[in-house]
C-alpha cells in the first residue's frame, strides 16, 4: 500500500503544467499577532491558459469559521489573474479576488507585483 501511495504521489507531482479546467481547494487562516481570528476554506473550480501571458479564473463556495462564533458560514468567492513574462527573467502579475459577505458589503482584494528569477 505504501508503494502504491508513493507511486501515485510521484506521478501527481511530476505531471506537467497544462491549460484547461482545474479544481483548487485552499485554506487561509488569519492571525493578529499571535491571536487566531478565523479561517476560510475555498472550494473552487477554474480555468487557466496562455503562454507568454497566462491567465486564470476560478470561483466557488468558501466556508468561513470566525473565532468566537459557533458554526460556519458559506459565501461565494472568486479570483481572476494574469502573469505576463516580459523577459526570461522578469514577469509581471496581478490578481483580483472577491467574496460575498452576507448582509454587509462584499469584500475585494487586489494584488500586483513583479517577479525576478535568478
Amino acid at each position: 500500500m505504501k508503494k502504491l501511495l508513493l507511486a501515485a504521489t510521484a506521478t501527481l507531482f511530476s505531471t506537467p503544467a497544462f491549460a484547461g479546467v482545474y479544481v483548487n481547494s485552499e485554506l487561509n487562516q488569519g492571525y493578529i499577532g499571535s491571536d487566531y481570528s478565523g479561517r476560510a476554506i475555498d472550494f473552487h473550480v477554474g480555468y487557466e491558459g496562455g503562454d507568454k501571458t497566462a491567465y486564470y479564473i476560478q470561483g466557488g463556495p468558501t466556508v468561513l469559521a470566525v473565532d468566537g462564533i459557533n458554526g460556519t458560514q458559506t459565501e461565494i468567492s472568486g479570483k481572476v489573474g494574469l502573469n505576463h513574462k516580459a523577459t526570461d527573467k522578469v514577469a509581471f502579475y496581478g490578481e483580483f479576488a472577491g467574496i460575498t459577505a452576507g448582509d454587509i458589503d462584499n469584500v475585494y482584494n487586489l494584488k500586483a507585483g513583479v517577479k525576478y528569477t535568478f
